[in-house]
């Protein structure tokens, strides 16, 4: 039976009581090491869970203290709810304090109070305490689910503590259309090899899938996946899992890297985007940049600045698999001074007034005026298919808004290869063919061939400009989507293609030219051209020698009689000898001499061919 999956994370000052408030609850000591048994603190996430009938509710502990706030950052990826632990005889500390930002910051809007050592205080101490707790994480703009007193000696409490989380449920919705994993622990375990932990972003997988790890540009198999001792079949999103991987030794994976599905996630170092202030940020200013549970250096370059928000460019000192409205935490050496989320995790050449504008529409969720805003910036075609990525989108939810903008605005749909082309560069391919008519009105053309040239077109869209032509009555259609000029006299391009090509081996004789040499200085679609090729060398017109050298049976005949008659007077033939008659290419030389092999009366003798009976 699937579990609901609710996560919540453990935060707050050192010694207010995280760690022992776990283990009162269920019996969990995430001081796991000996290292932090022995200075009483927990220094890494610790993770433990309680389990009911239909739910698991996983706990993420992480450290209080200062110097290890990052791991808090890693750790608040995920969490549906955070609940902040504070103890009454301390009240708010700087840590608690940084918490809360970062947590808001990271988007955690649900918060739950435990106010701990309440066996210490007394009542006045807990009522002013409770307040003044309240009112700060009101004025954050948290929705708070509770306050509630506690203490590990009081069973009462725990009980009411323990009622209270195993009633929590997640909210969160899973708005992104692919699996997305950071890892933010590795290790290895006799029996299963490398184990990654960390919790689903967004997404699902299933045991035996393949998923690809980014940062080493590998694809791995799931031999396993497992949650708190039990084994699964499958996961989705909002669940902590640990992942036993294949084909991968735990000394090549990091924390931090990403797992997803091949083909989804580009790598870039510069991204845009939102940044909410704690203090003043300069210009180019340097910060340490957390996403996931990645740590990398940025260099901060203001666009705009309002008045509670700064759109900016961050260059990153490595690249990252950012997606849309990722959220992120920048801190310098000391203390958090910001943090947002990404508006556009792919690199664009754009003028920075253009720029800014783009991000307040993606700001806004105005996908629309995004779209033909990209297709402006993009004049030769603004891709789709890194909708997820860029967008949060599926290819279809994408295909719809280029459709909507395409009713009442000049821009052109390409289904099949998610490419979206202003209207503005179709003059450009119908120039392209219009010239090429004009200097040869014989060419004979079709939209791949147009687009072997011009690279940066669809099929599809230059198939499109063909079409109006077509209209026009510039051109005519042949068979097989083949063009000519409404000019040109052929009348049947299959017996005029093989003459001309005929022709062209001809003069060449035996040096012939490659046939994507002869179809360019006669402008013939290459697709239409070798099949013409194949037709001539079916009928032994022409004998193919090696990849792109086909040469006139006629001619080949020539050059072997030749070659025999070398033979016999000479005693043998290879490459020097042959090259004192023939001042051709050594690549046309070897053909012939390899031709040579298939004869029944000459043999190969290290380099030279003989004949098998000579005196």
């Amino acid at each position: 039976m699937c579990l609901r999956s609710v996560i919540i994370g453990l935060s707050g000052h050192i010694d207010h009581g995280k760690t022992s408030f776990i283990k009162a609850i269920n019996n969990y000591d995430g001081d796991l090491r000996a290292d932090e048994i022995e200075r009483g603190m927990t220094i890494d996430i610790s993770f433990s869970n309680m389990i009911t009938l239909d739910k698991q509710i996983s706990f993420i502990d992480v450290p209080g203290h200062e110097k290890l706030v990052k791991n808090m950052i890693s750790g608040a990826f995920g969490i549906d709810v955070l609940a902040l632990i504070v103890a009454l005889d301390d009240s708010l500390m700087p840590q608690s304090i940084e918490h809360l930002y970062i947590a808001k910051l990271l988007g955690i809007k649900r918060i739950i109070i435990f106010l701990t050592k309440y066996d210490l205080v007394t009542k006045n101490r807990v009522d002013f305490v409770r307040n003044e707790v309240k009112n700060f994480v009101n004025d954050l703009g948290f929705d708070i689910e509770g306050i509630y007193n506690f203490s590990i000696y009081n069973q009462d409490l725990i009980q009411e503590a323990k009622s209270v989380l195993l009633n929590l449920e997640s909210n969160k919705i899973d708005k992104s259309p692919f699996f997305r994993y950071y890892c933010d622990r590795v290790f290895s375990k006799k029996g299963f090899g490398t184990i990654v932990t960390g919790t689903i972003l967004s997404g699902s997988i299933i045991k035996n899938d393949k998923v690809f790890i980014c940062d080493l540009n590998k694809e791995v198999l799931i031999k396993s996946i497992h949650n708190h001792n039990r084994e699964l079949d499958s996961a989705i999103f909002g669940e902590r899992i640990a992942l036993a991987l294949s084909n991968i030794s735990q000394c090549d994976i990091k924390k931090g890297y990403l797992l997803s599905k091949k083909g989804i996630l580009r790598k870039f170092s510069r991204i845009d985007c939102v940044i909410f202030p704690l203090q003043d940020i300069k210009n180019n200013q340097n910060a340490v940049f957390f996403i996931g549970s990645k740590r990398l250096n940025a260099s901060i370059n203001i666009l705009k600045k309002y008045n509670d928000k700064i759109f900016a460019s961050l260059n990153l000192d490595d690249g990252i698999f950012g997606v849309f409205r990722e959220h992120f935490i920048l801190r310098d050496n000391s203390k958090t001074i910001g943090g947002g989320y990404i508006l556009n995790p792919i690199s664009d050449p754009m003028r920075k007034e253009q720029k800014i504008k783009y991000l307040e529409y993606l700001f806004n969720n105005n996908f629309k005026f995004a779209f033909k805003l990209l297709i402006d910036a993009h004049n030769r075609g603004f891709g789709l298919i890194q909708s997820p990525q860029r967008f949060n989108l599926t290819h279809k939810e994408s295909l719809n808004i280029a459709k909507d903008i395409a009713k009442d605005n000049g821009i052109f749909v390409d289904d099949e290869n998610l490419v979206v082309y202003s209207l503005k560069v179709r003059d450009e391919i119908k120039n392209t063919i219009l010239n090429l008519i004009n200097k040869n009105k014989n060419a004979i053309f079709s939209a791949n061939s147009i687009n072997s040239e011009l690279k940066w077109s669809s099929s599809s869209f230059t198939q499109s400009i063909l079409d109006i032509l077509l209209q026009e009555n510039r051109i005519q259609k042949k068979q097989n989507n083949l063009y000519i000029s409404i000019e040109s006299n052929i009348k049947d391009i299959f017996s005029y293609t093989r003459d001309s090509i005929i022709k062209e081996l001809e003069i060449s004789d035996l040096t012939p030219q490659a046939p994507y040499n002869i179809y360019d200085k006669l402008n013939i679609d290459r697709k239409f051209g070798d099949s013409i090729f194949k037709d001539l060398t079916k009928t032994k017109k022409v004998v193919r020698l090696s990849h792109n050298v086909f040469i006139l049976t006629s001619s080949l005949n020539k050059v072997m009689e030749h070659f025999r008659e070398i033979i016999k007077k000479e005693g043998y033939i290879d490459i020097v000898i042959a090259r004192k008659y023939y001042n051709i290419s050594r690549k046309y030389i070897i053909c012939y001499l390899d031709y040579l092999d298939k004869f029944g009366d000459i043999y190969k003798e290290e380099t030279k061919r003989k004949f098998k009976n000579a005196n």
